[in-house]
């Protein structure tokens, strides 16, 4: 009888992280699991954490204690919540035995835990954005786009690590490879996204930016995730305007980029899911992790970029959005420019098969 592989991922979703790298991590999940692999998830219990949502899934996970509030760990260290060691020592006792793939999807881990972790994984899968501090891994994953791409990790990781680096290795549900954009030119449709959490309330601020509008004739499809703060008062506000229609946790996003003229939102890992379906954008950077892929992005005429979201307005936005509503071209060059950089389908296959041929034989 054959032994099915096992994958286990460590990673976080919460009020402060949001729900993006948890997001990434069930997309290789369930292409692992499709090709014949077991998973188990590791989460923390912070406040925010989807621990229930994945179990509703159907999926195993390991829950880990949550934190003390009164740490005094900053930055990301605060993300974590305990010491990389405790994390380490709480996990492996929480496992029956060691995994053949360890997944690491999370800005508070380093080779601190990765090397705590060593007699507990075959192969290490390091999913990192940041460059900002060492690993010891057999694969690092970066799936963005930034200026220096290729030398961002030379002093960060072991010498023999395989960096899977770029756009083409982007970890894209299976539904942005099913759809493709459909737009019609005398229907206007925004998408208004901030990410699991929003807790800028941004979307309420772009509501205000398109009633704004020059042109009234639109629709827009307004997306939150389970854990926004100010889901109450968003009802009210689009169940007041016929024009809008408010989506929560929804999983039909790549539908809804497949019919929008224009995306309004924030940087991260919804970059490449709209560049996958050709959708311009306008977007936010919400934490400085967005910055440098998100310049990078609008300097290849991919999106237009309006600074962090903390100085955002509403009179900023709406006069942005009538300048482009003005330009259809710039809209349309948006669009070929964006579907220029992530291929059909994103880099979850690829990375699949990189696996499989690895652990082939394996049992």
């Amino acid at each position: 009888m054959t032994v099915s592989r096992k994958a286990l991922f460590r990673v976080d979703a919460s009020a402060v992280i949001g729900s993006g790298h948890l997001m990434r991590c069930l997309t290789l999940a369930k292409a692992l699991q499709q090709s014949g692999w077991s998973v188990v998830f590791a989460c923390r219990a912070h406040s925010g954490n989807l621990i229930q949502w994945l179990r509703d899934q159907g999926l195993d996970v390991l829950e880990l204690t949550a934190p003390a509030t009164n740490t005094q760990a900053t930055g990301y260290a605060a993300w974590l919540g305990v010491t990389e060691q405790q994390d380490a020592t709480e996990l492996i006792g929480q496992l029956q035995q060691p995994v053949d793939l360890l997944v690491i999807d999370h800005y508070g881990l380093s080779k601190t835990f990765e090397q705590a972790m060593t007699s507990f994984y075959r192969k290490l899968l390091v999913i990192d954005d940041l460059a900002n501090r060492p690993h010891h891994c057999d694969y690092l994953l970066d799936q963005n786009l930034y200026p220096q791409l290729h030398n961002r990790y030379d002093l960060l990781v072991n010498k023999d690590a395989q960096l899977l680096l770029g756009p083409s290795y982007v970890l894209l549900r299976p539904e942005f490879a099913t759809y493709q954009r459909t737009t019609k030119a005398d229907q206007l449709r925004f998408l208004v996204f901030y990410g699991g959490t929003d807790e800028l309330n941004l979307t309420n601020l772009t509501i205000l930016a398109l009633q704004q509008l020059q042109k009234t004739d639109f629709h827009a499809d307004i997306v939150i995730g389970l854990a926004n703060p100010h889901r109450i008062e968003l009802e009210k506000l689009c169940a007041k305007d016929s024009r809008f229609t408010l989506y929560v946790n929804t999983p039909q996003m790549a539908k809804l980029m497949s019919q929008a003229t224009l995306m309004i939102g924030a940087g991260g890992s919804t970059h490449w899911e709209r560049c996958a379906l050709a959708l311009p954008a306008v977007v936010v950077t919400l934490a400085e992790n967005q910055l440098a892929s998100t310049l990078c992005l609008a300097d290849t005429g991919a999106c237009v970029y309006l600074g962090p979201g903390q100085d955002l307005t509403a009179a900023l936005l709406a006069q942005e959005l009538q300048q482009l509503l003005d330009n259809p071209e710039q809209l349309q060059q948006m669009s070929k420019q964006a579907k220029q950089l992530v291929p059909q389908g994103g880099g979850c296959a690829a990375i699949v098969d990189l696996l499989n041929t690895e652990f082939q034989g394996r049992h």
